[in-house]
């Protein structure tokens, strides 16, 4: 497999080093636009990105250390698989997580919470079928739904998971483009932290996040589906 050249986006300004480099990086592997299985060198990075090599080693380490490359024995490092053994397990974590702040947001959220909230979906509504906007709200929401259960650990939690869960997020936005399915389960939750109800915001939010992992996993079987 030839080494893509990181040429498409612009360039980090050089004072911002590393992290600029990294985050530019990882916005690519979780969009796609770095596929699995890429190899990545320094030397190619650095003179695609008009960078020297050290903050674009630096930016490896970083996303190696993510889970969202791997070293090669060889030299420099791939752009991590993505199968459906793994988004099971990614998933399983993220709904115990996020169910669990589900439950907790019902105990917290205010009246201008819950309306944050319901703003969000409609948004959401509006935009369904542009699948770049449906995830960026959708983030939105499950931030706001961090924020109002205030559960640090949780958030810690979801932090060192959260490349992975949004590499397969975007496989399975990508399935539901044009239905209402992700802003009726968005609502749903919604609603069930607007009736302090904790037990129906935790399944409700739970459920939304399977029906998204199966979403995921039929968009992974089909890519191994395709013949070569």
């Amino acid at each position: 497999m030839t080494t893509s050249s990181p040429e498409a986006g612009p360039a980090p300004r050089r004072q911002s080093g590393a992290r600029a480099v990294y985050e530019m990086l990882r916005e690519r592997i979780i969009s796609g636009a770095l596929p699995p299985g890429e190899r990545l060198t320094e030397p190619v990075l650095s003179a695609g990105l008009g960078v020297s090599r050290t903050p674009v080693r630096e930016a490896l380490l970083l996303l190696q250390a993510e889970g969202l490359v791997t070293e090669l024995p060889t030299g420099g490092v791939r752009v991590a698989a993505l199968d459906v053994s793994d988004a099971r397990r990614v998933s399983a974590v993220r709904s115990r997580l996020e169910g669990l702040l589900a439950y907790e947001a019902c105990e917290r959220a205010t009246p201008d919470d819950v309306a944050r909230l319901h703003r969000l979906v409609d948004l959401m509504d509006a935009v369904r079928d542009h699948d770049d906007e449906v995830l960026r709200i959708g983030g939105q929401f499950h931030g706001e739904i961090e924020r109002i259960a205030g559960n640090a650990w949780c958030s810690a939690l979801l932090r060192q998971i959260g490349g992975h869960v949004d590499r397969y997020r975007v496989l399975a936005a990508r399935r539901r483009i044009g239905t209402t399915d992700h802003v009726d389960e968005h609502r749903a939750i919604a609603y069930a932290v607007g009736q302090g109800d904790p037990v129906t915001a935790e399944a409700t939010m739970r459920a939304h996040i399977e029906r998204s992992a199966a979403m995921t996993e039929q968009a992974l079987t089909a890519r191994q589906t395709i013949p070569s």
